[in-house]
Order: C-alpha cells, then sequence, then structure tokens
C-alpha cells in the first residue's frame, strides 16, 4: 500500500513540474538592442553560445556581444503575431465548456473485485480562464464483479495558468446509482494541453466511492453498513 502511495506522489508533483517547466525559456540581450528567444544549446563560458529559437533556427554569438541572459515566460507566434504564454494561447476561454474523459480506477481498499473502468463527461460554464463548474455523469464498468455503477456530481475545475499548458485541479462530488449506490467523490491534478478546438487532459487523482452493503449470515440480515471501494485514478480526456 505504501509503495502505491509513493508512486501516486511522485506522479503527482513530476505532472506538475512537467506543466510549469513548459513556462520559461532562455532569453539572450545582445548590445546592439536585439532580443532572441529560445534554448541555449551550446555555451562556452567567456567565449560564445548558440541559442535555438522555436522555429528551429539557431544563432551563435560571440560573449562580447551579449549584454545578459536571463530566462522568462515563453512567447509563442500565433496569426502572425506574438503573444506571452501566460496572457493568451488556447488557455480556457469564457462560457459554454464540456469534458469527457475515460479513466481506469485501482482499487486500494480490502474488497476484491473493486478495480474499474470510467467514463464520465461533464458540461457547465467556465467563469474566467481559471474557474470552471459544471454537472456530470458516468458510468463505472467492475470488469471483475460484472457490476456497472453511474455517478451523477457536480464538477469544480481550476486552471492554474491561462496558457496551452497549465497544471489543472479538478474535483467531483456526488451520488452513485444503479447496481451500488453511495457517496461519490473525485479529487484529481494534471495537465493540459490545449489546442485551436479542443484540448487533451492527462490526470491521476483517487477516488472516493461510498457502498451500501447488506450483510447476511446463516440465512438472516444482520444489517447494512456503508464501506469505501475506493482506489487510485489515471484519465484520459478531452475538452471542447
Amino acid at each position: 500500500m505504501m509503495k502505491k502511495i509513493w508512486l501516486f506522489m511522485l506522479l503527482v508533483f513530476g505532472s506538475f513540474a512537467f506543466c510549469m517547466a513548459q513556462e520559461m525559456q532562455e532569453v539572450v540581450y545582445l548590445k546592439n538592442g536585439s532580443v532572441i528567444r529560445g534554448m541555449i544549446i551550446e555555451q562556452i563560458p567567456g567565449k560564445s553560445l548558440k541559442i535555438q529559437t522555436n522555429d528551429g533556427s539557431i544563432f551563435a554569438y560571440e560573449m562580447d556581444e551579449v549584454e545578459k541572459i536571463t530566462k522568462e515566460q515563453a512567447t509563442y507566434q500565433r496569426y502572425g503575431k506574438q503573444y506571452s504564454s501566460g496572457l493568451n494561447g488556447n488557455g480556457a476561454q469564457r462560457g459554454y465548456r464540456g469534458f469527457a474523459d475515460l479513466g481506469y480506477t485501482i482499487g486500494t481498499g480490502g474488497w476484491s473485485g473493486t478495480n474499474r473502468v470510467e467514463f464520465a463527461t461533464s458540461h457547465g460554464y467556465q467563469f474566467n480562464p481559471y474557474f470552471y463548474a459544471g454537472l456530470g455523469v458516468g458510468v463505472n464498468y467492475y470488469h471483475d464483479a460484472e457490476l456497472v455503477e453511474i455517478p451523477v456530481f457536480a464538477d469544480f475545475r481550476t486552471d492554474i495558468l491561462n496558457n496551452w499548458v497549465t497544471p489543472y485541479v479538478d474535483f467531483r462530488i456526488g451520488y452513485t446509482v444503479y447496481d451500488g449506490t453511495g457517496f461519490y467523490m473525485s479529487p484529481t491534478v494534471g495537465c493540459r494541453f490545449g489546442f485551436s478546438k479542443t484540448a487533451l487532459n492527462i490526470g491521476i487523482g483517487y477516488t472516493m466511492q461510498k457502498l451500501s452493503v447488506d450483510w447476511y449470515g446463516y440465512g438472516s440480515y444482520y444489517g447494512s453498513s456503508s464501506e469505501n471501494i475506493g482506489g487510485f485514478s489515471i484519465k484520459l480526456g478531452l475538452d471542447f
């Protein structure tokens, strides 16, 4: 169990570090006033450097031509104009927003047969580039137990950056019906990769699923209890 928890935490921090790393680029300021943005691919201290720009071009300069070297927020070209990645560039826009994702949850409790395939869709309103709220429904299939559950939930999401690539935090809370009934909660963290009209979301999280269990023994009913059959989840989805 502890190995699963440590692996889960490693994936969480790794995904956030990857997303945040996409935001910075190296910037070379020349004494003649020119500014070159990209990635330094070669540097000889006190002599020269080479920098590769986003379009693949490589420029070489002597160090006596360089005024300073910094790391700054990334920029990109769109429709012939240059934007700062933190200001625009396929981030979430205000208005209707929908999600669809496919996931797999590995049960971590003492109950067997709780691994499951999950599909969910959520639809709602994007209030600004950072906050979304909506309602959703899903289908969870327990392939070992051959059971189906349908979670109905409220969905709240925060995109950390207004950019084409951003970490996000998603929180779903609701109730599950059909073969099993009970409280449902699913927090997820991940990374969003935005394109012109849609975006790819990759996330990992934990799904809490309460299940009402009836207890019988020797033909008699002993009562019922609410048990957690939750587990760690990985999700792949689209938003539009």
